[in-house]
């Protein structure tokens, strides 16, 4: 493979600290969402009573279920782990597994490869997200109806 041009070089990395800011950013979103909805789900559980008898326990939690699983997708770590010689991620690891190679070439080469790995996981993690943001407003509209339909009849 062709050494890489400074210019472009530079670009790479620079790619590479934004997508690193921004699934840090993301992972403390999902954080704090996770807190929320477990405040949310604690107080509909707690007015249980309160519901119509077609609004079971099963249903009311459906949709916290599958808020937690995306959030809890969004935060899991999702790096490769055959193939890499650089980065291991072993369960049994040796602190020799982790020597440091100063290789320039190598690390150039490996540019685009860590930047197509870390669009890849921004990608997923912001998918996680907005279907849980999507499941939460869609569970707030829902309810509201149910609260609407119980007011008037």
């Amino acid at each position: 493979m062709p050494v890489i041009s400074k210019d472009h070089e530079n670009q790479l990395r620079n790619l590479l600290i934004g997508y690193g800011d921004s699934i840090r950013l993301s992972d403390i979103k999902a954080n704090i969402a996770v807190l929320f909805v477990a405040i949310m789900m604690g107080t509909v559980l707690q007015f249980r009573d309160h519901y119509p008898h077609y609004l079971s326990v099963p249903v009311l939690l459906a949709p916290f279920i599958v808020i937690f699983f995306n959030l809890l997708a969004s935060v899991y770590p999702r790096f490769p782990r055959a193939g890499r010689t650089r980065f291991p991620i072993w369960r049994g690891s040796n602190p020799e597994d982790f020597g440091f190679i100063a290789d320039p070439v190598l690390d150039v080469e490996e540019l685009p490869v860590r930047c197509a790995l870390m669009s890849r996981i921004l990608f997923w993690k912001n998918i996680t997200l907005q279907i849980a943001y999507l499941v939460a407003m869609a569970t707030l509209a829902a309810a509201g109806g149910l609260l609407f339909v119980n007011w008037r009849g």
